[in-house]
């Protein structure tokens, strides 16, 4: 059985490649608390589900951000011996996350447009990609999972105001498909590669009360947000559902 550590394994995300990858691997989370135990130490994959995920506070806050979302991505790579190196990246490394069209995985962006946020995780795939012979890269739309903290969903759970519009289309996928994903990645030993990773389609707001019992309430100051990355080259050899079948999952989960 291979071992795997996941850096950030008490995240959102990472908490929960722990529990879904236990049943096929050997599964180490690590966390601020045990870091410092295993550098040095051998793992046949590292996945990093690490690193800030708050866009609006690394927008404000560009030089922490870049601490805690490169800077470690950097230290990683070479605090652990690994064979492969899994980095969970984001839809924000393109600049145009909303056109299916110039969100391939082939596509070059124009740095001068990305947030500070997107422009750390742009960073943080070149820095992996000179330092790991065998990577695979994870770029994931908005993440459902268990121990969900923050985002519109979110917010809509506990009766808070969005501060996105009812004009605004999001892509979502779970937590437990991702870690699906990489599991199907891994046993088709794909190997120095960039995945879209995200439902078809987008879960329009104009219609998000259909999924609540409770009332959805818009700020005033909301603004329009747009994400559906193209996820055709994961499609084709991995069956995606769509965005709303992952919100419904994502939700039913929690009532049961």
């Amino acid at each position: 059985m291979k071992n795997i550590a996941v850096i950030g394994g008490e995240g959102v995300l990472g908490a929960d490649l722990v529990e879904y990858l236990s049943p096929f691997y050997s599964v180490t989370p690590i966390t601020k608390q045990n870091y410092k135990f295993y550098i040095g130490q051998s793992f046949d994959i590292i996945v990093n589900a690490n690193g800030n995920s708050k866009r609006f506070w690394a927008n404000e806050h560009v030089i922490e951000d870049f601490m805690l979302s490169t800077a470690t991505v950097y230290k990683s790579l070479f605090d652990f011996k690994f064979k492969k190196y899994i980095y969970i990246s984001s839809s924000d490394v393109y600049e145009n996350h909303g056109r299916r069209s110039l969100s391939k995985e082939n596509h070059l962006p124009d740095i001068k447009n990305l947030s500070p946020y997107g422009l750390h995780k742009h960073l943080s795939e070149i820095i992996v990609k000179k330092h790991a012979k065998d990577y695979l890269i994870l770029r994931c739309s908005m993440i459902l999972g268990k121990n969900l903290k923050k985002g519109p969903i979110y917010d809509i759970m506990h009766n808070k105001s969005l501060f996105i519009s009812k004009e605004s289309r999001l892509q979502m996928i779970t937590t437990k498909e991702i870690s699906n994903v990489t599991n199907f990645l891994v046993k088709k030993k794909k190997s120095n590669e960039i995945f879209n990773v995200g439902g078809k389609g987008t879960v329009s707001f104009n219609n998000i009360s259909s999924f609540f019992s409770n009332p959805v309430k818009f700020s005033k100051s909301a603004e329009k947000q747009t994400y559906e990355i193209n996820v055709d080259k994961l499609n084709k050899m991995y069956n995606l559902c769509s965005s709303k079948s992952y919100l419904q999952e994502f939700l039913g989960g929690l009532q049961s």
